[in-house]
């Protein structure tokens, strides 16, 4: 399975049409969060709509700097991974949205034990799946993809704990910009996938084999 993986747009998507057409043709578009700036659902749409005229299927999680309506109408189109998982082929698809809470107190912050709640809920529906990929906003606290400029670790403690208890090949992230690049959780690799609004993002392979499915990331700019 081929997948584009784009995450902090922040509602500058006009570059998501040369990256589809830059390389082979996806299986998803994977969208990890703040699709808008401090917007709704038409910023999201905006951004969004022009992927879906292409024909390319899109799943994605809102960020801590989305509006409620951008899940809601994420929700409408059948487009949300949020609290909930889909499964392609023998790949499941988990997600978790938003973030932990922030001093900045930004439109969609949830609150731990939500978040719990939440990623259980979408575990259920992939547990069977042969290969997991967590898609989540916020990274696994304490790595090296959650590290501000103030070298603080600003991600969430659930997501790391769900992922040392739980058999997840892959998560995907963004949230903190300046925390591009990859880590390991338990068994999982994480990548934060940094800001498509900065030119960021990636193609992500997943292969399913035995003992390990096989992972590629392909890094790009724009």
């Amino acid at each position: 399975m081929l997948l584009l993986c784009l995450s902090d747009i922040h509602g500058e998507g006009a570059g998501i049409a040369s990256a589809l057409a830059d390389g082979p043709a996806p299986d998803a578009v994977v969208l990890v969060g703040d699709l808008t700036h401090l917007g709704g659902a038409e910023e999201a749409a905006r951004v969004v709509e022009p992927v879906l005229a292409a024909g390319v299927r899109v799943l994605a999680v809102p960020g801590n700097m989305d509006r409620p309506g951008v899940l809601a109408w994420l929700e409408e189109r059948g487009l949300s991974l949020h609290g909930r998982g889909v499964t392609i082929g023998d790949v499941g698809l988990l997600g978790l949205g938003g973030s932990n809470p922030t001093p900045f107190r930004t439109p969609f912050e949830i609150p731990g034990p939500d978040a719990r709640q939440l990623l259980e809920a979408s575990w259920q529906s992939v547990s069977a799946a042969r290969v997991r990929v967590l898609v989540s906003h916020a990274p696994p606290r304490g790595t090296h993809i959650d590290r501000t400029r103030a070298h603080l670790h600003a991600g969430s403690p659930e997501v790391r704990a769900f992922l040392e208890a739980h058999e997840v090949a892959l998560c995907l992230c963004g949230h903190i910009h300046e925390a591009a690049g990859e880590d390991t959780v338990g068994g999982t690799r994480c990548v934060n996938l940094g800001a498509f609004k900065s030119g960021r993002y990636a193609l992500v392979s997943v292969e399913p084999a035995d003992p390990r499915p096989h992972i590629t990331i392909t890094w790009r700019s724009r």
